[in-house]
């Protein structure tokens, strides 16, 4: 990512507060995920680790493509704000109850709400940037600098977590994530935000109602999951994509448990370890996700997609084998560089065979998906560290990457050469006045469209007393 791009996201105030809201966000949710899986293994015992993750896991995967809808029914910023003070407010309990030595199941069940709440969160904001973006270069800007913002948080959430882990319990990390949440709603607060447009135009999933106010949604949050995966059930090809990348958040999600284990059975580094190991996991991925943009453009991804996840598995066959314990953050450092790139390359081969028009529902499908495969790594880890023990666990799951590049090889290649990637049109309709960047004015009365010489209203409010 270029200082000229960072620099374009930056001038705009609103973009600056929700991208700094976001970076708090990602801060809280990795630094917490941490200290809520070293919580389960002081207070129940290891073995208890996994399903204290299934626990967190589960209901965020089942509630996220309900929450994912809300920003298409409500106004995005207000969503966006209610997720971040319901995120405050669950973090808040979560490490009341650590901290006063609750129940451990009431303190697992404030963390599981805690993990509901971070389901507002992403899609919320990824809608929300249009809005807030003034011309198309600067929302490309915004979508970039978002991407490299996650990445720095899953770096600076668990380095974070470490160093307070040394002076105290888990439950001052929630304690750290509840007040970064609140400041990420206060920052979002300010945010001088239009009503979203996207509620001012036809929209084809929604009525326009009599007296002329915004569509009437009437698609419910289950028929938008049930579209999501009906379109996976129609199509090989976008199948084969968002199972790939399902079993990637499957490794995530085991390793995150195996970090764990790995820093207070194996390397003897402490809690605080644990989160070094995840830290690790974040500065490659920060790195990792910088060097993706060289994939733009590109027409053959199956490649790159089949590089990344071979990249990650072997190092975790190393981290698990060979690896000694002063080496293994570094180790696991090049091996988040594939988790990122791996995921870039494989959401961008998704768009690609995906039809436009049930994209966005592909898109909530594959991120159920991811959070079921977290789930079940998070299940599935210590039951392989029982049976072979914590080093060997990691072998199987670093093996499980190599396997599924395998199996999909024959089709990954069969969709690249399917698929064509229309550069030179795209450029030539780029440079053609009539897509010209487009601006929205208000005057009184009405929204006036600009751009590529024509001009259109698209709104116009109706006399009062109608």
């Amino acid at each position: 990512m270029s200082v000229r791009v960072i620099r374009a996201v930056l001038r705009n105030p609103a973009l600056r507060r929700v991208q700094l809201a976001f970076l708090l966000f990602n801060a809280a949710e990795y630094g917490t995920w941490v200290a809520v899986l070293l919580y389960a293994y002081e207070a129940v015992g290891p073995a208890s680790v996994g399903l204290v993750a299934l626990a967190q896991l589960g209901p965020a995967a089942l509630f996220a493509p309900a929450t994912a809808s809300l920003g298409d029914r409500f106004p995005r910023q207000r969503v966006l704000l209610a997720g971040y003070l319901l995120l405050a407010v669950t973090l808040g309990a979560s490490a009341a109850g650590m901290l006063l030595e609750a129940d451990p199941a009431i303190v697992v069940a404030a963390a599981a709400a805690a993990s509901i709440a971070l389901t507002f969160t992403r899609p919320a904001q990824g809608a929300l940037l249009p809005s807030l973006s003034r011309t198309p270069e600067e929302l490309t800007a915004a979508n970039g600098v978002s991407g490299t913002v996650e990445g720095a948080g899953v770096l600076v959430g668990p380095l974070v977590a470490a160093g307070l882990l040394t002076i105290g319990p888990p439950g001052l990390v929630f304690a750290a994530g509840a007040a970064a949440s609140l400041v990420a709603a206060l920052s979002v607060a300010g945010v001088p935000v239009p009503r979203d447009r996207i509620a001012e135009v036809a929209d084809p999933a929604g009525v326009e109602r009599e007296d002329g106010d915004a569509p009437e949604l009437v698609e419910s949050p289950i028929r938008l999951m049930v579209g999501g995966l009906r379109a996976l059930a129609s199509s090989a090809d976008t199948r084969l994509v968002v199972l790939l990348l399902g079993l990637r958040m499957l490794t995530v999600g085991a390793m995150d448990v195996l970090f764990v284990l790995l820093a207070l059975e194996v390397f003897g580094t402490g809690e605080s370890g644990a989160g070094i190991l995840s830290a690790a996991l974040g500065m490659g991925t920060v790195v990792g996700g910088a060097a993706s943009f060289a994939l733009v453009g590109r027409q053959r991804l199956a490649p790159a997609l089949a590089l990344s996840a071979l990249g990650w598995g072997l190092a975790l066959l190393a981290v698990g084998s060979i690896t000694p314990a002063l080496l293994a953050p570094v180790v696991i450092a090049a091996g988040g560089m594939g988790v990122a790139a791996c995921d870039v390359a494989g959401r961008t081969i998704l768009q690609r065979v995906t039809d436009d028009r049930m994209l966005a529902r592909v898109l909530g499908a594959l991120e159920g998906v991811g959070l079921t495969g977290l789930a079940a790594g998070s299940l599935l880890a210590p039951l392989l560290a029982a049976l072979v023990g914590p080093q060997l666990a990691v072998v199987a799951i670093g093996a499980m990457m190599p396997a599924g590049v395998a199996l999909a090889w024959v089709g990954l290649r069969a969709i690249d050469r399917r698929v064509r990637v229309p550069a030179r049109e795209v450029s030539l309709l780029r440079d053609a006045e009539l897509f010209a960047p487009r601006r929205i004015v208000t005057v009184p009365g009405r929204e006036i469209l600009l751009g590529g010489g024509n001009v259109h209203c698209i709104t116009q409010q109706q006399p009062s007393g109608r």
